[in-house]
């Protein structure tokens, strides 16, 4: 795995109103289609094959809230500021660890899955 884009600057609005956010809308979709698929599911195989596909992006999500949640505390008075002021300040550069720089490619792959689905190059989002 690259961490070729650790070094790039983070800025702190990036990952409350860019990242997270999207991460959110990301999980919606991949939920409500995973469900649909397993409530349309009409063998044991497949119903089999999309139970494991949630149980996997349900643990993929966990540990990048996980560590989302854990830079977020590390600058959690700028968190609080920005929070407070609708992102009009509070905002500073953040230097995530390495749990935390993968969590937040993980989010962006996640994210990049779901918009590939939603413009039919994937024919399921995860």
């Amino acid at each position: 795995m690259s961490y070729r884009q650790y070094e790039a600057p983070f800025q702190l609005y990036d990952v409350v109103y860019v990242i997270i956010p999207r991460l959110d809308q990301a999980q919606k979709l991949v939920n409500g289609t995973l469900a649909s698929l397993i409530n349309g599911a009409t063998d044991h195989k497949d119903l089999a094959k999309r139970m494991e596909q949630r149980r996997e992006f349900t643990l993929e999500l966990q540990a990048i809230h996980t560590n989302l949640e854990h830079l977020l505390e590390r600058y959690r008075p700028d968190v609080k500021d920005m929070l407070a002021s609708g992102g009009a300040s509070g905002n500073r550069k953040v230097e995530p660890d390495e749990m935390e720089q993968e969590a937040i490619e993980r989010a962006k792959e996640i994210y990049r899955k779901v918009v590939a689905f939603q413009t039919g190059r994937r024919e399921v989002p995860w």
